[in-house]
């Protein structure tokens, strides 16, 4: 989702609330974005999600990881335990905050630990010269995830790794016991309006595509049953539900008097312990076919 910081009739948008990651740098939410990425990291499902990719990986003393859009770099710091002290992590990200946040964080990996500037879709970085690489939560906020997936596939060794965790917003749901309340949200989510949203359930191919072989694949699904709007403006790591409601209003779905109507019903369900949402994650790991040299 996206907030462009607008009024739609009700109550302003509030900027400072506002999600997307495709640019971070020069906003007035720099800290919020951090902080809403270290909430979601903790989320289980994610935590589950990255024990699997770790036992997956199987990283080895003395390996190189790869970590493209690494942001704040907690996710390859989780991964990069298995490395030693001989073994080092490399965090490509868009973001000048994100890797300045991520240098401090690099002491934790127990390895080397550099950060670079640069594009997902556009690496420079030599080929086939990883072990492994790695990218989590980045491929819906790309322009094209299908090219990203082909240079991870380039920059890693033959016989090398690759695994990719993200969302599909599509597999959103929140239940607050009324149905036309949550019905627009199910119909908006299902269409990919402004970047790749649902780009999780389409990992597993997007890697085969790339030439990836033995691609396995798994899933996890964050739950909410409780949130105090009284207390903390968002639900833990998610976006504001106005920032939703901006959505619906901007497709189509809502006008702005449905739209005040959306946010309250949602408020006043938390507030009564009515309150339920979902989201599924999915992960991915292959290999590049062992001594065979790309084309």
């Amino acid at each position: 989702m996206s907030n462009t910081g607008r009024t739609i009739g009700w109550v302003p948008s509030d900027p400072a609330l506002a999600l997307g990651y495709a640019t971070v740098d020069g906003r007035i939410n720099e800290s919020h974005l951090i902080s809403t990425m270290d909430a979601s990291s903790n989320w289980p499902a994610i935590q589950t999600l990255r024990a699997w990719e770790r036992d997956q990986l199987a990283l080895r003393g003395g390996e190189r990881l790869l970590d493209v859009g690494c942001g704040p770099g907690d996710g390859a710091v989780a991964v990069a335990t298995d490395l030693g002290s001989d073994g080092e992590v490399v965090g490509i990200d868009r973001s000048d905050e994100m890797l300045r946040v991520a240098r401090r964080r690099a002491s934790a990996a127990g390895c080397r630990f550099q950060v670079a500037r640069g594009d997902a879709m556009s690496l420079c970085v030599t080929d086939a010269s990883f072990d492994a690489a790695r990218s989590e939560r980045t491929l819906q906020w790309v322009r094209d995830p299908a090219r990203v997936v082909s240079e991870l596939h380039r920059v890693v060794r033959p016989g090398g790794r690759v695994a990719l965790i993200d969302a599909d917003w599509s597999t959103l749901r929140i239940d607050i016991g009324d149905e036309r309340v949550t019905a627009p949200v199910r119909a908006l989510l299902q269409q990919e309006r402004r970047r790749p949203s649902n780009v999780g359930s389409r990992l597993l191919n997007l890697c085969r595509d790339a030439g990836f072989v033995d691609v396995d694949t798994t899933a996890a699904t964050h739950i909410w049953t409780r949130w105090d709007p009284d207390a903390t403006p968002v639900p833990d790591g998610f976006l504001a539900i106005e920032d939703l409601a901006d959505d619906l209003v901007e497709a189509g779905s809502f006008d702005p008097h449905d739209a005040g109507r959306f946010v309250t019903s949602i408020q006043d369900a938390a507030r009564n312990d009515r309150f339920f949402m979902a989201l599924t994650m999915f992960a991915v790991v292959g290999y590049r076919v062992p001594g065979v040299e790309r084309q």
